[in-house]
């Protein structure tokens, strides 16, 4: 009997390229710089400025779809009501 082998998980794979790319990124990228944001000014590494612009878009890129679907199965319960 031949061993089974394991599906791929390509999802865990494509994330931690995607994690190691970043960080490879952000350490190549120390210097301090200056942000504007609306009336806010920041000096701050340019690390901290990729991380955190990173870590906002994985939060819409998570949340939106969320709220998305949340808001789909609210407007199909109002039409069975």
């Amino acid at each position: 009997m031949a061993p089974k082998k394991k599906p791929v998980n390509w999802r865990a794979w494509v994330i931690g390229v995607l994690i190691a790319l970043v960080a490879i990124v952000a350490l190549q990228n120390s210097q301090q710089v200056r942000v504007d944001v609306l009336f806010l000014t920041v000096d701050a590494p340019l690390i901290v400025t990729l991380l955190v612009a990173v870590g906002i878009g994985a939060l819409i890129g998570y949340g939106a779809p969320v709220l998305r679907r949340h808001r789909r199965e609210e407007m199909r319960r109002e039409r069975r009501d």
